[in-house]
């Protein structure tokens, strides 16, 4: 009997890709421990002040904290918006369904550039001004709605619509429905979504740069690193890339917990 290879060659070609995406990751870890002001790499020494400076850096708090308040507040609405899209998408048959489903994916493929551009002009033609706190979260709860909207519609995948029926039937309003039978069985693609979002609105930087005043930690690093280019910013990337890391891992838990097994979907 041939025994079978230790690493085939899409293990090896998987391994490789692989690699080729992290490296860039692990060569900001590494920079962000470097003992000079220069990004060396390797570095010539290994020290924790470029972590000091980074959180004793005012400009990089207070983009922290506008960065975390525009996702947060945008993710949630995106939540909102992508949730009963899908649940009208899966649920309804109406003219225009199949277009509106494309429609969803374009701010996946129209570049950040292009809609922060559309959306500035937009809001001047209507009078509400081109930046500000509302302006940006609302383009960034754009370019989240299809990421909730394909996460729901994935969870809805063994939905059983009879349920719903059932609770209308027995004198359920459409707001208890949903609350009671709806949600509950679709709340793992929506927790989902919603954590995506969060994670693509705190790293915008192209249709912040259209919204915003360059106040948010994305657009800080940029113009840190545009006229100083220490290894700070290397430790910012650091302890953002953690932050996120962690986001995922205790999504993931959540998720994990709350799945549940679903009754076969019914026929419509």
């Amino acid at each position: 009997m041939r025994k079978r290879p230790l690493i085939t060659w899409q293990g090896a070609y998987a391994i490789l890709v692989c690699c080729f995406l992290i490296a860039p990751i692990v060569a900001a870890i590494i920079l962000s421990f470097s003992s000079v002001s220069m990004l060396q790499m390797p570095p010539p020494g290994f020290s924790l002040q470029w972590y000091q400076a980074a959180l004793s850096e005012r400009k990089f708090i207070s983009g922290f904290v506008n960065s975390f308040q525009i996702a947060l507040a945008s993710s949630l609405i995106a939540g909102v918006a992508g949730t009963l899209a899908a649940v009208a998408l899966n649920n309804y048959r109406f003219n225009g369904r199949e277009t509106l489903r494309i429609l969803l994916l374009l701010p996946l493929i129209v570049p950040s550039i292009v809609i922060g551009l559309g959306l500035l002009q937009s809001y001047t033609l209507v009078g509400v001004g081109g930046v500000g706190f509302w302006q940006v979260t609302m383009g960034h709860a754009v370019i989240g709605v299809p990421y909730v909207v394909y996460m729901v519609l994935a969870a809805m995948t063994h939905y059983d619509i009879r349920l719903e029926h059932a609770a209308q039937s027995l004198g359920a309003s459409r707001m208890q429905t949903f609350f009671g039978i709806t949600f509950p069985m679709i709340r793992t693609g929506v927790l989902a979504g919603i954590a995506f979002a969060f994670l693509v609105s705190f790293d915008e930087v192209a249709l912040s740069l259209f919204l915003t005043r360059g106040n948010t930690l994305p657009l800080r690093l940029v113009q840190h690193i545009q006229y100083y280019a220490d290894p700070s910013v290397a430790a910012v990337s650091t302890l953002t890339t953690v932050a996120s890391i962690m986001l995922l891992l205790i999504a993931g838990v959540v998720l994990k917990r709350r799945s549940g097994h679903y009754p076969p979907r019914a026929t419509r």
